[in-house]
């Protein structure tokens, strides 16, 4: 059970993280023994109540005053920082809160045993005194949705994802705050597509790019020559110098965009720590190429719980937080078998929580792969094997491995 400070700190994080918790908050300021802690539950309940939002920058202009010194607010900001940077999830208020309100309850209790103890109650006192108390523990609050309230909430639409691939928008229908799912094989080019995907969408979202087996060269050549559609093999020595001014071109277009590359040993935390911070600034659109090679940080997990837990946390934060969360997958080899080799959404079972988590699952297939034919450019079929939000089928794709460009092909 997590310490009382902790769970104060988690109520108050969760509402800096989302304010509108601030309607369903039961507990008072004394349910908060920590001072720092309590001084802090007074000042964001008064800028909620006079703003209906919390700002933290706007602490120090509007509340300055209730500071003895610079220093004293200077700290009392940078603990708000802390508590944003926290681990906390606001889908989880209710529980803390709950969990805050027992502690706080299991406290007094204590002490009026301690009364007891040294006589200085009676134990009809006592008994009167914890019946009191625990008549505090009360269950969260209910929302009771008017009926236009429950008009709204049921035909409102999640903002759609537009990508430059028409059918690919129309029928995956991805939607922000989704767990959408990109599997392959190995070398049926899974990164590049996701490559394509972040080209494109980070001209409109923050976008970070978690790549786990490149080096950063390596990502930032293919997205330069995504951008630009010059082979990389010129990239180190340009034939023509047009061709160097189409690269240097696609470089500055490169930098101008929403990307952020982070390459090496990341952690299911890291990941997370990462997510977190950049969504609370704008939606942001993360992308962790692969999972499997997530490091775990508990010691003799088998592949499938390792993935099963980090799925089902990446799910989660895609939910609780300002952010869209695509997963790369590596799929097994069970389709290569039957004459049909398509592979299947049955064939990520094998891949923890992946199925069941993901909104829409996205998989690659190349035909000629199983052939042995060479072409320079393959021809892709992107399954659609689930879709929460759309219909299921295939996009036909042309992939050019030396520019790692995606183009639509025909028709759905």
């Amino acid at each position: 059970m997590q310490e009382l400070s902790e769970i104060e700190a988690a109520v108050l994080s969760c509402i800096l993280i989302k304010p509108e918790l601030m309607d369903k908050l039961i507990v008072g300021k004394e349910y908060f023994e920590d001072k720092k802690n309590q001084k802090v539950y007074e000042i964001l309940k008064k800028q909620y109540d006079e703003y209906k939002t919390i700002s933290v920058t706007g602490i120090g202009d509007n509340y300055g005053s209730l500071f003895q010194n610079s220093k004293e607010l200077e700290n009392f900001i940078t603990y708000l920082t802390y508590l944003l940077d926290s681990n906390c999830m606001p889908s989880q208020f209710d529980y803390y809160q709950e969990t805050l309100i027992k502690k706080h309850c299991n406290n007094k209790i204590l002490l009026e045993i301690m009364k007891f103890q040294n006589r200085q109650i009676e134990q009809e006192e006592l008994l009167e005194s914890i019946h009191k108390i625990e008549r505090e523990i009360i269950p969260s609050t209910e929302i009771k949705l008017s009926e236009k309230e429950i008009y709204d909430l049921i035909s409102s639409q999640n903002e759609l994802l537009t990508f430059r691939f028409a059918r690919l928008t129309k029928y995956a229908n991805i939607q922000k705050h989704d767990l959408p799912i990109i599997a392959a094989r190995p070398g049926i080019g899974k990164s590049g597509f996701a490559a394509n995907l972040i080209e494109d969408l980070s001209d409109r979202y923050n976008c970070i790019l978690f790549n786990l087996e490149m080096t950063a060269k390596q990502v930032y050549r293919r997205l330069v020559a995504i951008n630009s559609s010059v082979p990389m093999s010129f990239h180190n020595k340009p034939e023509t110098v047009y061709q160097k001014e189409k690269i240097l071109n696609g470089c500055k277009n490169i930098a101008r965009k929403k990307i952020k590359v982070i390459t090496g040993n990341q952690t299911l935390r890291t990941i997370r720590n990462r997510i977190i911070k950049e969504s609370l600034k704008e939606h942001t659109i993360a992308f962790i190429d692969y999972i499997g090679l997530v490091s775990d940080t508990v010691k003799n997990r088998s592949p499938y719980e390792r993935v099963t837990e980090m799925v089902k946390e990446l799910r989660q934060i895609s939910l609780d937080y300002d952010c869209t969360i695509f997963i790369i997958a590596q799929i097994n080899r069970n389709s290569e078998r039957e004459k049909d080799k398509r592979p299947k959404i049955s064939d990520l079972k094998e891949s923890g929580e992946l199925e069941q988590a993901g909104t829409t699952v996205l998989m690659l297939h190349n035909e000629d792969y199983y052939r042995g034919a060479i072409k320079s450019k393959e021809d892709i079929e992107i399954i659609i094997g689930k879709n929460r939000n759309g219909e299921k089928g295939y996009i036909n794709f042309l992939y050019d491995q030396n520019t790692q460009r995606f183009e639509e092909k025909r028709s759905y």
